[in-house]
């Protein structure tokens, strides 16, 4: 059975979304039993018994065999039931015939966990190994017990001397987390981290993924104080929504980095589609991207971002200065860095006038600085401080090659000792072989960056480019409805529900118009005609020139008129001979079907306008995606285009359109003049809201959109359609603001205040909010003195996604700037099945009633999303909130850990 198959059949049957449930179990046991160990020189039980022997696990290590006295030397037990205890972990080579009953009595015995390594599930025939992979998960749901695999080579976590595979090579301890399906490319991560030093806090081959999924290990990993980033190679997704639900939350803690396997397959993908639907990888790409994760070339890409990532550096934007003892090696470097899209800062005058009196005076006075191949240590030193100091360098890349007359080693002590204390990245490269050694040991020890060469050094800086431009891009949640324009949505409903009725796939386009106008994208107007006189008329009502074409949007149009159909009509007489051909080549190629007439199409002059193609088409894994890219002639020549999830705001719609190689084209050349970017990101983000609102619109395609300096307009539009009982939101991978939860309520003094959920540019409110608490209650809600909160905690408590979280405020809109009277959040648990919940109203309002309002709708939004339990941390001596939740009915009980505080809960089944 294919892999996508096998996940559309877990998400059929109903499969548990138990996420971090039990995985405790999986990598953190006290004691282990071994199945399935033939003990054949080359077997993977043989293999697997020797890794768990030798690794230093501490703990009981139980082999079972039915008939062998002893593993190893290690005495063996013939059942589950004549295990001395219960294992935490059972490591399973069994035939999968066996397997099922199996994991019956290891549940019955209180296991939890189990690696599945057996890769014999497709051999014992397509429906035999689905019936078995069926009923071994059927076995482990009574007793939440998760398994890894099967079809996997096992997991290894160094620290604790566990190493549960077969593979080859033993891993090193570290802070590194990689996690593949692929067990090949396990065993390639381990002998290229060893001839490195790479270490790692965990690696897991998930194989099949019939239950632990990338999801899951996200979510478990997001809170491992052991791990520092965490590296994905991924063969495919299995559950689309909730893997970006994991990814974005465990990409707000630290670093998650993915090879995406479905990139190797690109080129193919691209000359099996013709280059018409964008690939697999492209989707995938478009998907990490918004998910706050860094997508990768390589393996080698992967580890190299994982060091340059988990250092702790960041960026704040794009602009890199260069400094080299040498000329010709940094103009070398520049070029590099633009030739990958960097950018080069310029420095500013105080930074000039600053190097001016620290380096001789031919030294050129630009970026790249060159230090000259005499550079001291000292001369390093200096040379760093005004390019940290200037606000316009946001990265340093420097650069020591081999000299006869300066110590090498002194300047690698002298930038290393330099930036300890320095926030601004940097990034060194060190090309003196002999003491390379030396200089990567110094530079790890102060966690900085280190690269043999210009390429690796720069390739890594543009890493942390786009890593932080992912990360701007997980901060952004659009809102649910637009404020930047009107909308109709009863009037596309009516116009695709009568399409339906009709037994129609696709819209017609004066039909697709209507519902682009209706969602107010100008649209060049359209008719349709019968026949080549109605043809003639419509031309006439709607001015010269025009074109034509048949009234088929489907492959059958295209196969009789080309794509676009016949254009610059601008006489009757041209219209009519059209209208007749187009007509006669019809009937030769479909001599049985009915005529369906024409479209007849206004033609705006496309002179001064540049062509463009958006769209929409519905993915497989991650549901709507939206395109866009150049349209017309043009995109014959320039293929590329850019893809993004919706829903889209208009700083998500411009990264969209800065991601298209069109993007260029439309600061403006020959004689066009530049595009309004403005008007073509409102029109994307108006497309998109399209898609959000009307499930049954499967397929988009604008082409061409003219943009020019004074707005756009549509050209020509198709639209498929198709009937669903889906709510429109529900195919979305990315959940949207929650619009339907704001209401207007009313405090007890008859004051009418707006609930909402918080957004992002809440950040001031929230902040303010926080100010105008006193001492006491600030301490009270963050068990801590703060005096207020900073930005970047700020933009996490107002930047959610609303899939896990959900924070409710309350706003007085009377006042002459809004306040934020309170706030009352929730964290759910991955598998969202308890919630623990926070909050606090303004000082001044305490006793006002608005504390309980916010508490009764956070309960009544959390029954409402299935949750069954509500919880929270309360200092004991916070006497009014104890007080609020035991009248609403929270359990109260003491923290086994902690005296001060008390556990409350509320069970909302």
């Amino acid at each position: 059975m294919r892999a996508d198959c096998r996940f559309a059949e877990r998400r059929k049957t109903g499969a548990q979304r138990l996420s971090v449930v039990n995985l405790d179990r999986l990598f953190r046991p006290e004691s282990i039993a071994l199945f399935g160990l033939d003990q054949g020189p080359h077997s993977v039980g043989r293999v697997v018994a020797t890794n768990l022997f030798r690794c230093g696990f501490d703990g009981p290590v139980m082999p079972v065999h039915p008939s062998d006295m002893a593993v190893q030397g290690v005495l063996a037990y013939a059942s589950v039931a004549d295990l001395p205890l219960t294992p935490d972990l059972a490591v399973i080579a069994s035939p999968p015939e066996d397997i099922p009953p199996l994991i019956t009595a290891l549940g019955e015995r209180g296991t939890r966990a189990a690696v599945v390594l057996s890769h014999a599930f497709e051999a014992a025939g397509t429906a035999e190994g689905a019936s078995c992979r069926r009923r071994m998960l059927d076995a482990a749901r009574p007793f939440d017990l998760r398994i890894a695999g099967p079809a996997c080579l096992g997991i290894i976590v160094p620290a604790r001397g566990l190493d549960a595979s077969y593979a080859h090579a033993r891993a090193a301890k570290g802070d590194l987390a990689f996690i593949s399906q692929s067990g090949s490319l396990m065993t390639v991560m381990l002998d290229w981290a060893a001839a490195r030093g790479v270490g790692f806090s965990l690696l897991a081959s998930l194989g099949d993924m019939s239950d632990v999924d990338f999801g899951d290990m996200l979510d478990y990993l997001a809170f491992d104080g052991g791990t520092r980033a965490i590296l994905l190679c991924i063969d495919s997704i299995a559950n689309p929504r909730r893997f970006l639900s994991a990814a974005r939350s465990a990409a707000r803690l630290k670093p998650v980095i993915v090879f995406d396997v479905a990139r190797l397959d690109v080129g193919r993908e691209r000359r099996r589609s013709g280059a018409r639907r964008p690939t697999r990888g492209e989707v995938n790409d478009a998907a990490f991207r918004r998910a706050g994760i860094l997508p990768v070339d390589s393996l080698a890409d992967l580890i190299a971002a994982a060091g340059t990532l988990g250092t702790g550096i960041r960026m704040a934007n794009d602009r890199i200065a260069i400094i080299a003892n040498g000329h010709g090696i940094g103009d070398v470097t520049a070029n590099m860095v633009l030739q990958e899209n960097g950018r080069l800062a310029e420095l500013s005058r105080p930074t000039l006038d600053a190097l001016d009196r620290i380096l001789p005076a031919r030294w050129g006075r630009r970026n790249p600085v060159n230090l000259f191949n005499d550079a001291t240590a000292e001369r390093y030193r200096d040379a760093l401080g005004p390019l940290l100091a200037d606000p316009g360098v946001d990265a340093i890349l420097t650069v020591v090659t081999p000299t006869a007359i300066g110590d090498t080693i002194d300047a690698a002590y002298s930038i290393a000792d330099r930036m300890v204390r320095e926030r601004k990245p940097l990034v060194a490269v060190w090309a003196e072989e002999s003491s390379l050694d030396d200089a990567r040991r110094l530079f790890a020890t102060r966690r900085l960056p280190l690269h043999d060469a210009p390429g690796p050094a720069v390739a890594a800086l543009m890493q942390l480019v786009r890593y932080r431009r992912s990360q701007d891009m997980l901060m952004e949640t659009p809102a649910s409805l637009p404020e930047q324009f009107g909308r109709d949505a009863g009037r596309v409903r009516a116009v695709v529900s009568a399409a339906l009725k009709e037994g129609r796939e696709w819209l017609s386009e004066p039909e697709a118009k209507e519902v682009l106008a209706a969602y107010d994208l100008p649209v060049a107007r359209a008719v349709t005609a019968a026949t080549p006189e109605d043809a003639v008329s419509a031309a006439k009502d709607l001015g010269f020139p025009v074109s034509l074409r048949l009234q088929a949007p489907g492959e059958t149009g295209a196969a009789v008129r080309g794509r676009d159909g016949l254009g610059d009509l601008e006489t009757p007489e041209a219209v009519a001979v059209a209208a007749r051909q187009t007509e006669a080549r019809f009937r030769r190629a479909y001599v049985d079907r009915w005529f369906p007439g024409f479209t007849v199409r206004a033609q705006p002059k496309t002179i001064q306008q540049h062509e463009l193609r958006m769209g929409m088409f519905v993915d497989a894994d991650f549901g709507p995606v939206i395109i866009f890219g150049p349209g017309g002639d043009i995109a014959q020549v320039i293929r590329e285009r850019a893809l993004a999830l919706p829903p889209l705001n208009l700083n998500l719609a411009y990264d969209l359109i800065a991601e298209a190689q069109a993007c260029a084209l439309l600061q403006g050349y020959g004689e066009r003049p530049a595009a309004d970017i403005e008007d073509i990101g409102l029109a994307l983000v108006k497309l998109s809201q399209l898609v959000v609102e009307i499930a049954e619109i499967v397929e988009i395609d604008i082409n061409p959109m003219l943009a020019g300096g004074d707005g756009v307009v549509v050209v020509a539009a198709r639209i498929r359609i198709a009937a669903t009982g889906r709510p429109a939101d529900a195919r979305l991978a990315i959940r949207p603001y929650p619009k339907d939860v704001e209401k207007m309520v009313f405090d007890r003094g008859g004051r009418q205040l707006l609930l909402r959920a918080i957004r992002p540019e809440d950040e001031p409110a929230l902040r303010a909010f926080v100010r105008s608490l006193s001492p006491e209650d600030r301490r009270l809600r963050f068990f801590s003195q703060v005096k207020e909160l900073d930005h970047r905690l700020a933009a996490r408590m107002t930047q959610i996604d609303y899939d896990r979280e959900m924070a409710l405020v309350l706003f007085d809109e009377t006042a002459e700037v809004p306040e934020m009277l309170g706030v009352m959040r929730i964290t759910a648990d991955p598998d969202e099945t308890r919630a623990e919940y926070a909050g606090a109203v303004r000082s001044d309002l305490k006793g006002t009633g608005l504390g309980r309002l916010l508490m009764e709708e956070i309960i009544a939004y959390c029954r409402k999303r299935g949750i069954s339990e509500i919880w929270g941390d309360v200092l004991a001596e916070n006497a009014p909130m104890l007080g609020l939740v035991r009248k609403l009915g929270f359990v109260i009980r003491s923290d086994p850990e902690d005296r001060t505080v008390r556990i409350v809960s509320k069970s909302l089944d």
